[in-house]
């Protein structure tokens, strides 16, 4: 009787909807009866998100409970029921593809589903991907940032669909940003919330790939033994066989490759060298070289052609025995442009373009970014973005490129980049407007990018939008102006960390802290008690924050320059001054600081702000450990409270 009734509501005549279907019309979400994991949480997300705009249940039935004899319109989830409804045979999908479709009886919403958990980007949910775009680009729901108060949920019972006829799959088949340093240092209700905000804005890594540094898992470098049996399978530096590098013109080491590969459970395993330098200098390597051609540091031979001589040879034969097998090959560093002497690259081979669009301020750096691209892409690259979007080396501070990010995502899809992904952080109380941007070009980099941000500003901030714009633009367009005012210590128009670390007084000045200051005042005077108001307490935190960090960097190249020896301040900053008072002056001040610092750490460790993680990963490793220093100075003995054993023992 159910398909009798469906044939004839759904019947050729009359398949297309004749007007706008009104949402509070809607009355449930009808799923497969054996639905997988993934559909039946495409259905709870209609069915609170749709409730709460109309302010009414949607019921979540099995197909066969469904009966569409019963008032109201339906969103029907899944394969088999979109099937059902549609009368025509989906399969087979494109990896991640989704279907939107109007039917007079509501909205059909499928897509390449499979088994996994549907909060892991790793899982193809092609009917979640549906239904977060039916969700945000058509009913306006947003996630800001993870966690409660980084949703906004529009309360309209007047909203009314468009007629959908989609089906596709993401133009980035990999569209992926980490936010923050290891996950095991944050907390479970961060952990959880940033998976449910991925998910809901699109992110995913569904192939299985991996593009890094890869001789430390090939080799196993865990042990000696490799090196112990086969020393010349390593790099020779200065007459002796050493780690990490390895000897690419050694036959041994590509078979060695081919195998690891081959072997791998990624469908693109990664092939690139190990980090750092330290390469071969034995005469094979060296004769792949081109003489007078210098890499990126203006100091050391260009490696290119000796480092894709071998990831050709590599990806060639791997691609004999399996076609559908890649390699994964980072452009990076002493490698990170094209080789003069190889004319293709393989089909197979996967090439991990490093670099920071925040960069592209100095047009320079852009102009390098273009040269590149354009030259590795008559290679015939497959290539990938592979960006630092909120890394490490930005402190956790208003470093705000949202016109750079829409930008280059722009750019690098029109020059045939096929996927993108890269390093976050997790301070939204700081860079939201960056995660907007990127989020909404990663899953759609075509889009128009007229009202990109306005939308962001309007609908997260309401009343006061026009304050808190101007409070991020603030430092955006300082940054603007006061970017060729960073170090020059690395001859690299990019952002080097040498020559950044200690010219953060430069490039956001005090006077742009103040500025933007007075914005948040303003915005905080003005907003009502609600949603709006819990986001601009989310962003006094990240204010506060960058304040106080601004202040320290400033503080610890002075202290290096008066003699205390500081991470990376003592090698940067060659000037020296012996002023004992003054340094215990500014000891006293960076101890203050410091410790404001890690409450500020501690204080909202839930919330997706400045990272706790990384603060702690870095006591842990004995990496930029100022404050100890400070501390030591001072003859302080007080243990930070940032480690991961102890942040850990929190949960």
């Amino acid at each position: 009787m159910k398909m009798l009734i469906l044939l004839f509501l759904l019947s050729p005549s009359i398949l297309t909807a004749a007007e706008p279907q009104r949402l509070s019309d809607y009355r449930r979400v009808v799923i497969p009866d054996e639905a997988l994991a993934v559909q039946k949480a495409a259905a709870e997300e209609l069915s609170n998100y749709v409730g709460q705009i109309t302010q009414q249940s949607i019921a979540i039935v099995s197909w066969s409970e469904f009966d569409p004899a019963e008032e109201g319109l339906t969103f029907f989830v899944g394969e088999s029921v979109a099937e059902d409804v549609l009368e025509v045979e989906l399969t087979p999908w494109k990896l991640e593809e989704w279907l939107l479709k109007t039917v007079p009886q509501g909205v059909v919403i499928a897509g390449d589903d499979r088994l996994g958990n549907p909060w892991s980007n790793v899982t193809a949910a092609g009917s979640m991907l549906a239904t977060y775009t039916l969700l945000d680009d058509h009913l306006g729901v947003h996630w800001f940032w993870p966690g409660e108060f980084g949703e906004h949920v529009p309360i309209n019972s007047e909203l009314t669909l468009p007629e959908f006829d989609i089906r596709k799959k993401p133009t980035f088949e990999i569209r992926s940003v980490g936010l923050g340093y290891p996950s095991t240092y944050h907390t479970k209700t961060y952990n959880d919330a940033a998976r449910r905000w991925s998910r809901r804005n699109r992110l995913g890594w569904v192939r299985s790939a991996v593009f890094g540094h890869s001789w430390y898992d090939a080799f196993d470098f865990r042990t000696d033994e490799s090196f112990e049996q086969h020393p010349e399978w390593f790099a020779l530096v200065g007459g002796k066989r050493r780690p990490p590098q390895m000897c690419t013109t050694n036959p041994e080491v590509i078979d060695h490759m081919v195998e690891y590969v081959l072997n791998g459970k990624q469908q693109i395993m990664n092939i690139s060298p190990s980090d750092g330098g330290g390469f071969c200098q034995c005469e094979r390597c060296k004769a792949l070289d081109v003489p007078g051609i210098m890499s990126y540091d203006g100091k050391t031979v260009q490696l290119s052609d000796r480092i894709f001589t071998y990831a050709n040879e590599v990806a060639r034969r791997v691609r004999e025995q399996n076609p559908d097998k890649g390699c994964g090959m980072f452009a990076y560093t002493y490698y990170n442009r094209p080789p003069v002497n190889i004319e293709k690259l393989e089909p197979n081979l996967y090439l991990s373009f490093v670099y920071q669009s925040a960069g592209h301020r100095d047009p320079e750096n852009l102009n390098e970014w273009r040269d590149k691209v354009d030259s590795w892409k008559k290679l015939g690259a497959k290539m990938v973005v592979r960006e630092g979007w909120g890394n490490h080396y930005y402190h956790d501070m208003h470093l705000l490129h949202q016109n750079q990010i829409i930008s280059n995502l722009a750019e690098a899809h029109e020059k045939g980049f096929v996927a993108a992904y890269g390093e976050g952080s997790k301070n939204f109380s700081a860079m939201a407007p960056n995660y907007w941007a990127l989020t909404r070009m990663m899953w759609d980099p075509a889009r128009d990018q007229t009202n990109l941000m306005d939308e962001f500003y309007e609908s997260a901030y309401g009343p006061v939008a026009e304050e808190m714009q101007a409070f991020f633009e603030t430092y955006s367009d300082a940054l603007d102006e006061n970017w060729h005012l960073r170090d020059r210590h690395i001859d690299a128009s990019g952002i080097a960390y040498a020559n950044v670390i200690a010219a953060w007084d430069r490039l956001i000045p005090p006077e742009t802290v103040d500025a933007a200051e007075e914005h948040l005042k303003a915005a905080e005077a003005n907003v009502p008690p609600g949603e709006y108001a819990d986001r601009v307490r989310f962003h006094r935190h990240g204010q506060d924050y960058t304040r106080v960090m601004l202040e320290l960097l400033t503080l610890y190249r002075e202290v290096a320059i008066l003699g205390l020896k500081m991470d990376f301040f003592s090698t940067v900053k060659k000037e020296r001054r012996d002023d004992p008072a003054a340094l215990e002056m500014l000891l006293k001040r960076a101890n203050e600081l410091g410790e404001r610092r890690e409450e500020l750490l501690l204080s909202h460790r839930d919330w997706a702000g400045p990272d706790e993680g990384l603060y702690a990963f870095t006591n842990d490793r004995g990496l930029r450990r100022w404050h100890t220093r400070v501390k030591d100075a001072l003859g302080i003995d007080k243990p930070t409270a940032l480690t991961k054993e102890l942040l850990n023992a929190e949960k």
